[in-house]
């Protein structure tokens, strides 16, 4: 049999397993959403036509100019996908799918199956770095049982080849080693997910995370606000934070907020913050990074996880106090704002325990208490655009009456939130030579809460209070399966803050936030369902990004229990007389979910092979191995049937060698083949007797 003959009998057909390898690489692609459907689509047909024509091939299947011409243009393709600003992994991930539905379709004699895994495999590692979708884990356990399974198949059958018995391959191919197999790989999955938390983590090269082009905004935070932009955005459902109250109980929706950033510069439309630089912390967020922030409010601490989001702001839910996580290095602009370098498109989880300052959190006598501006920060907070004479007026006579500068700002607040309407349309404001804030205060005071937020500036400082706008997050829903606040785009906010000589920033919300959570509730439309998606995506995440705090956080607590529980046992007094310790490692629920999963799967391992090889054996060829054992000739784990029947001959009587031969060959035919071996008393009495003599 020449090469190519060879090839060709290896690899046609080609094994169902492969067909549904490729499947589910396809569709754990599919589920990112990124690839496009034509691409897709191409693949599937591919697919399909394979399956349809596993015995036969039309003749442009061979043909190799044609193609290798089709592998030249999924190759341009990828390259114009980049060139035009698109993520290089997902011009690799069009690219990836396109390759293997061509080389589904090539029939030439191929060396083996491995191409085609190779090409799965890259798939799969792609997705993993776009999506973190819940059918996602079970999707890489169905495929890494039919990459197995594909490559046991191929294997087998160039072996069968190649020692001339090709039938052997397909009856050693039976159930019980799928089942062998799947279990095999299921046991792997297991062990490395059970690792894979303690495994250090990368973040990814910029040319996988960049394309040429300018990247698609997924943010609705900038360092540039306009009057109208949050109204693009708030009918976006995407999730952004997932919020874990540490301390106390869940606070109502109506006072919760995720501070972002601070603006001081407004021009009539735009607000901006002043160019002033950023200043870089120092000191270590992985164990904890003290801000040196004065604590004059009521403390919170959260476990804040970030999605991905093109900007690199550490959201808190107040003045930052505290911040713990994997974040990299942290830099502060004036303003107070965090932000965390490179951690810009990507996911982070951290802690952070933040100073809320608003008239019910302030501690000391905030009515007492006279605005003023902060130390060196010179007028920016008094600053006004040019504005109607009339803003002035409307200012004056919101605060008539009003004793004291807390009264005078909840004067305006409360006149902001009675007078206006909360609407998530983009208002008409502006025309008639007006500018929208002048328009927005001064004839229909009708928008969404840029709108508020920026006219309660603008009034206060007319009146000498200081005082910048604020954007972030507010509101949100709680989680009742997962135990935490989900925060989506429709909850993006915008407030004020107005400084106060004792008290510093203190926040305040013109929005009528009944209006404003009712809207970003019915977009949410709450569900079951809904929460317990929500719920286990955060608990994947918590798998994935398992990050080197974390890891050192689970570390050092063994380190302090095991630490503990030694000098307990030598009976330290030091140790009886310290605050005892709880020892038991606290390790989160998904910890002990895959020991559980890893302690089933070793039982699993543990009952397949409760009986011993020997006890497997047919009754005939035991006693002869038996026999054999007697005269200290033993089989060992790495020797196969014949070459043990070999090495019998040469250590025993010919008679008994041939008899022993033949009870092996026995042995195989009903092993292997399935056929009865037939009386063997009579060559094992010739063992016996020969060994005897």
């Amino acid at each position: 049999m020449s090469r190519t003959e060879f090839r060709e009998r290896v690899s046609s057909p080609r094994p169902r397993s492969a067909v549904a390898m490729v499947a589910i690489a396809t569709v754990t692609l599919a589920i990112t959403e990124q690839v496009q459907p034509v691409a897709l689509a191409i693949t599937t047909l591919s697919l399909a036509l394979t399956a349809w024509q596993r015995e036969r091939s039309f003749a442009w299947q061979q043909n190799g100019p044609l193609l290798n011409a089709g592998l030249i243009a999924c190759l341009v393709l990828t390259v114009a996908l980049f060139a035009r600003g698109q993520l290089a992994v997902i011009a690799l991930a069009h690219f990836a799918v396109l390759a293997q539905g061509l080389q589904l379709l090539d029939r030439r004699a191929r060396r083996s199956e491995f191409l085609l895994v190779a090409l799965s495999v890259f798939q799969v590692v792609l997705a993993a770095n776009l999506t973190d979708h819940l059918a996602f884990p079970p999707l890489l356990i169905a495929f890494t049982v039919s990459v197995v399974w594909t490559l046991v198949v191929h294997t087998l059958k160039a072996e069968a080849l190649e020692a001339g018995e090709p039938g052997a391959a397909d009856r050693a191919l039976s159930g019980s080693l799928l089942r062998t197999t799947a279990l095999a790989s299921l046991l792997s999955v297991v062990l490395a997910t059970a690792l894979f938390p303690m495994l250090p983590r990368m973040r990814s090269g910029s040319f996988i995370s960049q394309g040429i082009g300018n990247p698609m905004a997924v943010s609705g935070f900038s360092e540039n606000v306009e009057l109208g932009d949050l109204g693009r955005i708030r009918l976006d459902p995407q999730v952004v934070l997932r919020v874990e109250v540490l301390d106390g109980q869940v606070p109502p929706a109506g006072s919760r907020y995720w501070r972002g950033l601070a603006f001081d510069r407004f021009d009539g439309r735009r607000w901006a913050v002043t160019p002033s630089g950023h200043t870089s912390l120092k000191g270590d967020a992985e164990i904890g990074l003290d801000l040196g922030t004065r604590r004059l409010g009521t403390q919170l601490r959260q476990r804040i996880t970030r999605e991905k989001l093109e900007t690199g702001v550490i959201f808190s839910p107040g003045q930052p106090l505290v911040v713990r996580g994997d974040v990299g290095r942290l830099q502060v602009d004036q303003a107070g704002s965090l932000y965390g370098l490179r951690t810009a498109g990507d996911r982070i989880d951290y802690q952070v325990a933040a100073d809320v300052r608003s008239p019910r959190h302030v501690r000391g006598d905030l009515a007492g208490d006279r605005a003023a501006l902060p130390r060196e920060a010179g007028d920016r907070f008094l600053q006004l655009p040019e504005l109607d004479p009339g803003v002035g007026e409307l200012a004056r006579q919101i605060v008539a009456g009003a004793q004291t500068d807390l009264q005078r700002a909840l004067s305006i607040e409360a006149h902001l939130r009675r007078k206006g309407r909360y609407t998530n349309d983009i208002p008409d404001h502006g025309r008639a030579g007006r500018s929208p804030i002048e328009s927005f205060l001064l004839e229909s005071s009708e928008g969404h809460c840029e709108y508020f937020a920026s006219g309660m500036v603008m009034l206060a400082r007319s009146l000498g209070l200081p005082a910048r706008l604020v954007n972030g997050f507010a509101g949100g829903v709680t989680n009742q399966i997962g135990d935490f606040i989900e925060v989506t785009q429709s909850d993006a906010h915008t407030w004020v803050e107005i400084h106060f000589a004792e008290s510093g920033w203190v926040r305040f919300d013109p929005t009528p936030a009944d209006l404003r959570l009712a809207g970003a509730a019915e977009l949410r439309g709450e569900r079951w369902w809904a929460s317990l998606t929500s719920a286990a995506e955060l608990w994947w995440y918590r798998i994935v990004d398992f990050d080197r705090s974390s890891q050192g956080r689970v570390l050092r607590k063994a380190w302090l229990a095991w630490h503990q529980w030694r000098r307990e046992q030598r009976g330290d007094p030091a140790a009886a007389a310290a605050p005892r310790r709880e020892w038991t490692l606290r390790l989160p629920a998904w910890a002990w979910g895959l020991g559980a999963l890893l302690a089933l799967a070793g039982l699993g391992v543990l009952a397949s092979r409760r009986r011993p090889a020997e006890a497997q054996l047919p009754s005939f060829y035991a006693r002869a191995l038996k026999l054999l054992a007697g005269r200290g000739l033993t089989r060992g784990p790495a020797s196969t049937a014949r070459a043990f029947a070999d090495r019998v001959a040469q250590e025993v009587p010919e008679v008994a060698g041939v008899a022993f031969r033949n009870l092996t060959e026995a042995y195989l035919r009903q092993r292997f083949s399935g056929v009865a071996a037939g009386p063997t008393d009579a060559e094992l009495r010739v063992l016996r007797d020969s060994l005897r003599a």
